[in-house]
């Protein structure tokens, strides 16, 4: 029988019950194994236990973070290299950005008919090479969107009010961290560069997108493609804290901006520098460091269950 891999956020609601769905669902036809974070970057350990013993699909059970967390794993241990084992995601969490992106619901019969049928997409991922508070530099990971400037900041203030996620849910979290990050938020001066292109300025929000949707379902990048080889790169540039407001339905219809300091590219791999201090990196929801920094495209590396 083949293997099913769940990597379970250790502190996801109804966990016990969800267990039992997935085991009612799953062990006639399956050998079913749950591996639970116990710690931030669990995940990634876990999956590449997973990738060990040899689960021929491993599935997050969680939300962006979780997900991040196993695409990382996978990545480091030598991914589709090294390993026929098939990743997918059942979004549980407060933001599932990434698998709003690409139509997975939040339904176990869908990931069932996924698995059943077995036709894996070749998807892209992101590397982000940061600079640590010590210095030291490190490369991580991302399968969605990868940021810094304002968008990094609400991260930052998410993640520090789990209690908060938990009582309002992802979305009003989310909408109430944007707008305390708009009182205290001030432009960053950057210097941006791919292939034929430099720029250097004031930036509200810098965007890496592999996928479409970020912060809850915000459509920052409307035309991202998955498995297209490409970023693509939004630009908010000397944008108002006001103008981003009045844009801000558009962006949740996922909608380009048109605005003078709006603008939207095409690359394989950015460069950023920052004029001043060091400007905090995120990606798929999670901070991951600061400039300088650079985002290169990883063309079809992820072996991926998707619709």
């Amino acid at each position: 029988m083949e293997k099913v891999g769940f990597i379970l956020h250790g502190k996801i609601r109804r966990k016990k019950t969800l267990k039992e769905s997935l085991i009612a669902r799953f062990s006639n036809e399956y050998v079913v194994v749950f591996y639970e974070t116990l710690r931030p970057r669990h995940a990634a350990e876990l999956t590449r236990q997973a990738l060990q013993e040899k689960c021929d699909f491993i599935i997050a059970v969680g939300g962006d973070g979780t997900l991040n967390e196993m695409v990382n794993g996978y990545i480091q241990a030598g991914g589709c290299e090294q390993f026929t084992s098939c990743l997918g995601v059942l979004p549980s969490g407060t933001g599932n950005d990434f698998a709003r992106g690409i139509g997975i619901e939040k339904r176990i019969d869908q990931l069932a008919g996924l698995i059943k049928n077995n036709q894996p997409r070749m998807l892209d991922a992101g590397a982000v090479a940061v600079h640590l508070p010590d210095g030291s530099q490190e490369v991580r990971y991302f399968d969605n969107i990868a940021d810094m400037g304002f968008g990094a900041e609400v991260v930052a203030r998410v993640n520090g009010v789990h209690i908060r996620k938990v009582l309002l849910g992802g979305s009003l979290t989310f909408i109430l961290a944007v707008l305390r990050t708009f009182i205290t938020f001030r432009h960053k001066n950057v210097r941006i560069s791919w292939e034929g292109f430099e720029w250097e300025g004031r930036v509200l929000c810098l965007v890496v997108a592999n996928g479409r949707y970020f912060g809850s379902g915000v459509g920052i990048a409307p035309e991202a493609v998955v498995d297209d080889g490409m970023f693509d790169i939004v630009l908010l540039a000397d944008l108002s804290i006001i103008d981003y407001i009045r844009y801000f339905i558009k962006l949740r219809r996922c909608e380009k901006i048109d605005h003078p300091e709006a603008s939207y590219y095409r690359a394989r791999q950015v460069t950023v520098e920052s004029q001043g201090a060091p400007v905090i990196i995120e990606a798929d929801g999670e901070i991951e460091g600061y400039t300088p920094v650079t985002f290169s495209c990883l063309p079809g590396v992820l072996r991926f269950l998707a619709p």
